[in-house]
């Protein structure tokens, strides 16, 4: 499978985004905290994906 040609500043805008979530503020709250968050946030990205996908 051939790799991508923009497979290192794909691979760097990961890092970034990825540090950016975990450096948010929000995970510093006692909300942050809670596993019902981690759903609720993977829940609001499935329908965002979901309704650019439509």
């Amino acid at each position: 499978m051939p790799r991508p040609r923009r497979a290192t500043e794909l691979r760097r805008r990961l890092l970034m985004l990825s540090t950016r979530i975990e450096w948010h503020p929000f995970w510093s709250t006692p909300d942050g905290w809670m596993p019902a968050a981690r759903v609720e946030l993977r829940r609001q990205t499935r329908q965002n994906r979901q309704a650019d996908a439509a």
